[in-house]
């Protein structure tokens, strides 16, 4: 059977029997049971003669479903509910018909005619199409099943239209065709569908798992007993050698650790695989080659899932599975590999034949098949291949898991845009082999958008735990270590503690972290509420190096063991810094081995105590290998050695240990640069410059706000030293420094003048962070302090990466002191005050503004506006102010300071039939401004029109109205009518004596009743108002 979903007349062939007459009417039409029949070779047949036995039939094909899905292979089982339910859409059909037209049986000269005539042949050919050949619509897991109804009621009413299409050909139905057919054939249609359904939901579990008739907590118990239907007549074969090897490899795999015993202390007890791992929730959706997963709005409608295994089986047995990829995503440490390792081996071996390939450790440029093989080698330690391994299957279902896509493309960079093609391509050549075959795809989300998703994938992501999940995970963890935990004087890890830091918690392998390092000396509930990100990440991060080091350096002294730790950090504030400079959260092996060395000093590279295996590794590996909190991705391409990235497990890891560096580099140099102040020696900036000239601390939030908290903390005199440092930096940086070390070291090629912006841009950020208030302009720039500041600014505009360039403004608010004597241009950190006109860009452009006293807002004839900082208006004199370059437009914001004092910001709209953004504000000058015979009368009334639909405000509207008294003679009335119908009752109240005058002149128009009428018509209050009953007096209209 080929991967298109079945019709009735697949399914009659696939159900039938030889004495059931729709079967004898298909074959002897079509030639035999086999043949393709269509509309065109069944048009001899009067298929409503039939249609009781079409229901009779369908109705015992339901109730004797059982009997026909046992004994059977899983696809084939599979394949026949598919036919089940295409019959049950047909039958249910034709009782509406039956009910709808009890008889609409052809006489002998109808089916005459229905055979001479040419129309009546094509519009019956039409009818049968639709309820033989196409597919009825289908449930599946992940589709609700209020869908599937509503694309029935589609399919239903297509059919009936058909039928009507049909019958009204023929005189004998001229009057006894209902009005309301279509309605009337749909609602029963639907109606016998569902009753059908639930019956067929007891003949075989699948049905209600499809349609998630059932709580997530049934499901594994209604799929575990269509399982066992499947074994019971399969006589409990014996399980090919093979076949069974894979099962016991996989089920092993329970028994095992959660994490390698080497990321743990030694004082607790690691749950394995089986007591560890906890169901995730997750959603689900369709996706095609526009669609794009790897985004979070892509999401929002998505169906969720409660119970995902739930979910996987119910795939796995549902036609979908065999005719395209499932597809897998989650953030990292989500549980995605080990999902896939429960799944494999949860799966019964009688029914599903489990693959599971970790593409890590395969050739990422072979084929699907190669890929395959090689896992099969790798599982079983013999060479098998996957036809031989299918022709081993029997019933069971072959399912290939192909676990890690995302470590495919990243550790090698290569490009497999086509690789979920190539899948599906793979499984249509099995499935025309009779060799049907369902594979799923695990990725992290973020890479999803790097391979072409073909049309009707089915795409589930594994959601973040809740907090009945992390409650659950809790429970298993504190039982393995509650004892060990009790004899060192220690308290289990409560759900509150960890959900302090839910960012983390959610993960399930950070929330693992969580608990490894609580387990040490309950250090997280002892921290408090208050604790912050930076000061956990600080504890957390010191505990596994404390731990690291210990393991490594087992023989050292007090000293020595302290220097060492300092040196971890510094190792993993390199790894973190090469990533961030690289502009991505992923780093290439051998990107990290020729960073490493120009990050570091030579004797961070070695271990306290080196061994020719440590020299052997790569100084990337040798510093990420050991880390719990760094994930490694692996493939191999061709024969040479597995290529390898590395990330951390979540971002906000990388952007900690990158702010660290840097203040840490920061404090050095301050310290450094006393130092050799009183030695009248240099210091040699290199490695701060290396570290902080590609990509600004602005660039993200987290590495912001962590960098922040980080130089707060430091004492006075280190700050003051630390923006003393800063400044004399700034007014340098701009110059080349040969003598600075780090010269070589340039991750991704850049311009001296990116490099320059970006250095520029992290000290002026410094400077601010490590000050009390607002910095004043010329202590960062010097005199000309405006030309100075627009040459630096712009610098970092034209230079930086746009992320970088607007962050800037966004994270730095630059503003004029005007009561100041002299004025002061101050920059701050943005704080969202509301934002002043003249403050942003005052007069005159090019030099120090007039001082402006509080004291003179009052009398000022044009006073000052603030506008919210957020706003569309704030943001645009926040990025003006920034840089400071707004003097040639700045005399048309001053125009608009009084629109935005009384009305607010003019908001832009994109309406369908202008090609550029129309301002409400525009639009109103335009009408009070303009003459009237500026525009044609069709324009000047599609103007007043959409005006009054997008400005809001009460005087606004009513000085339009006025102006339309004075516009209205010139105007036609379909222009007016169209006016008038945007347009209320409100209006009106208002305006009474205008629109009074306004409708008295409309009234002389020969049409001027029914303009008049369309404007009243369209108050929306009683029309017995005393005001506007005396209104409709006065134009005639009589009021019941």
């Amino acid at each position: 059977m080929g991967s298109r979903p079945l019709s009735y007349a697949d399914a009659a062939r696939l159900l039938g029997v030889h004495n059931n007459a729709v079967i004898k009417v298909l074959s002897g039409v079509s030639g035999g049971a086999t043949a393709a029949l269509t509309a065109g070779s069944l048009a001899d047949v009067d298929f409503f003669a039939l249609r009781g036995e079409v229901i009779r039939w369908g109705n015992e094909a339901v109730t004797g479903l059982r009997e026909r899905v046992t004994g059977v292979r899983r696809f084939d089982r599979t394949l026949r509910l598919e036919a089940a339910h295409a019959v049950v859409v047909v039958t249910a059909f034709y009782e509406a018909v039956d009910a709808v037209l009890p008889d609409a049986d052809l006489t002998a000269g109808e089916q005459v005619a229905v055979i001479t005539s040419t129309a009546l042949r094509a519009r019956y050919a039409d009818l049968l199409q639709i309820l033989i050949e196409t597919p009825p619509p289908m449930p599946a897991p992940h589709r609700p099943f209020e869908t599937t109804v509503a694309d029935l009621r589609v399919y239903f009413r297509s059919a009936a239209v058909a039928v009507r299409g049909f019958l009204s050909g023929l005189s004998a139905f001229e009057d006894r065709v209902p009005a309301r057919l279509e309605d009337e054939v749909c609602k029963i249609a639907v109606r016998r569908y569902i009753e059908a359904y639930r019956r067929l939901t007891t003949e075989a579990p699948e049905f209600a798992v499809w349609a998630a008739m059932i709580e997530a907590q049934a499901t594994r118990t209604l799929l575990r007993n269509a399982l066992d239907d499947l074994r019971s007549v399969s006589g409990g074969a014996t399980v090919d050698a093979v076949l069974a090897g894979l099962g016991k490899r996989y089920r092993a795999g329970l028994d095992r650790a959660i994490i390698t015993s080497a990321y743990a202390p030694a004082h607790v007890v690691l749950p394995t695989l089986s007591e560890g791992y906890l169901d995730p929730h997750g959603r689900v959706a369709v996706a095609g080659p526009q669609d794009l997963p790897a985004t979070e709005s892509w999401w929002e409608q998505a169906v969720t899932v409660e119970d995902v295994h739930g979910f996987l089986l119910a795939h796995l047995t549902g036609p979908d599975a065999v005719t395209g990829p499932l597809v897998v995503l989650g953030q990292p440490g989500s549980g995605k590999s080990a999902m896939t390792r429960i799944l494999a081996a949860r799966l019964p071996p009688a029914d599903f034949l489990v693959v599971r390939v970790e593409l890590r450790t395969v050739p990422a440029e072979s084929s699907i098949q190669s890929q395959i093989e090689q896992a099969l080698l790798q599982m079983l330690g013999e060479h098998v291949s996957w036809a031989d391994l299918t022709r081993r299957a029997g019933p069971a279902l072959p399912v290939v898991i192909l676990d890690g896509f995302d470590e495919l493309l990243q550790a090698t960079g290569m490009n497999r845009a086509d690789y979920l093609e190539e899948i599906r391509r793979f499984q249509s050549r099995e499935q025309e082999l009779d060799r049907p075959v369902a594979v799923l795809v695990t990725s992290r989300t973020v890479v999803a958008d790097r391979a072409r998703i073909p049309d009707s994938t089915v795409v589930l992501r594994l959601e973040p735990f809740d907090e009945t999940q992390i409650n659950a995970w809790l429970a298993v963890w504190n039982a393995h270590n509650a004892a060990g935990l009790a004899a060192r004087d220690l308290r289990p890890l409560p759900p509150a503690a960890a959900l302090a830091h839910g960012e983390l918690a959610v993960q399930p392998l950070l929330l693992l972290l969580l608990a490894l390092y609580d387990a040490g000396a309950n250090a997280l509930q002892t921290a408090g509420d208050d604790l912050r990100r930076v000061d956990l990440y600080e504890r957390l991060f010191t505990d596994f190096v404390v731990r690291e080091v210990g393991k490594h350096s087992r023989d050292l002294t007090a000293d020595q063991h302290a220097d060492e730790i300092e040196v971890e950090w510094r190792r993993l504030g390199a790894i973190a810094i090469a990533i961030l400079n690289r502009g991505s959260d992923v780093i290439l092996e051998p990107e990290l081995n020729d960073d490493i060395p120009r990050l570091l000093l030579e004797s961070d590279l070695r271990r306290a105590h080196d061994t020719s295996a440590h020299r052997a590794l790569g100084a990337g590996q040798l510093m990420v290998g050991r880390f719990f909190f760094i994930h490694e991705s692996r493939a191999t391409r061709d024969t040479a050695g597995p290529e390898r990235s590395f990330e951390f497990l979540h971002a906000t890891f990388g952007e900690f240990l990158a702010a660290r560096r840097i203040v840490s580099l920061l404090v050095d140099l301050a310290e450094e640069r006393l130092h050799q102040r009183r030695r009248r020696g240099v210091i040699d900036p290199g490695p701060l410059y290396a570290a902080t000239s590609f990509v600004t601390i602005a660039r993200r939030a987290p590495l912001w706000e962590m960098c922040r908290e980080m130089l707060a903390h430091l004492d006075p005199q280190q700050r003051q030293d630390c923006r003393a440092l800063a400044l004399e930096l700034l007014a340098d940086a701009g110059y080349a420094h040969p003598t600075w070390t780090g010269q070589d070291y340039e991750p991704r090629r850049t311009p001296l003048a990116v490099r320059h912006a970006a250095f520029s841009a992290n000290l002026v950020c410094f400077v601010l962070l490590l000050s009390d208030g607002p910095v004043d302009a010329i202590d960062l720039v010097g005199e000309p302090v405006v030309t100075n500041w627009r040459r630096q600014a712009l610098l970092w505009q034209s230079q930086l990466e746009p992320e970088d360039r607007k962050r800037m403004w966004q994270t730095l608010r630059v503003a004029w002191d005007l009561t100041a004597d002299p004025t002061r241009l101050t920059v701050r950190i943005e704080d969202g005050a509301a934002v002043g006109v003249y403050e942003s860009v005052p007069w005159p452009p090019d030099t120090h503004p007039w001082t402006v006293r509080p004291d003179d807002h009052p009398h000022l004839l044009a006073p000052d506006v603030s506008v919210r900082a957020d706003s569309r208006m704030g943001r645009s004199l926040r990025r003006s102010a920034f840089v400071q370059t707004a003097h040639d437009v700045r005399e048309i914001l001053y125009d608009l300071m009084p629109y935005w004092e009384h009305v607010g910001t003019p908001r832009l709209h994109r309406l369908d039939d202008e090609p550029v953004l129309v301002s409400e504000a525009a639009l109103f000058f335009e009408l009070l401004l303009a003459p009237a015979d500026a525009h044609s009368p069709d324009e000047r009334a599609r103007r007043y029109a959409w005006a009054f639909k997008l400005i809001q405000l009460p005087r606004q509207r009513d000085l339009l109205i006025r102006q339309l008294l004075e516009d209205g003679p010139g105007l036609t009335d379909e222009g007016l009518g169209q006016i008038f119908h945007t347009l209320g009752t409100p209006d009106i109240h208002r305006n009474y004596e205008t629109f009074e005058n306004l409708l008295s002149a409309v009234l002389e128009r020969d049409d001027g009743l029914a303009v008049a009428a369309t404007l009243l018509l369209n108050a929306d209050e009683d029309p017995l108002e005393e005001r506007m009953a005396q209104l409709y007096g006065k134009l005639g209209i009589e009021v019941y």
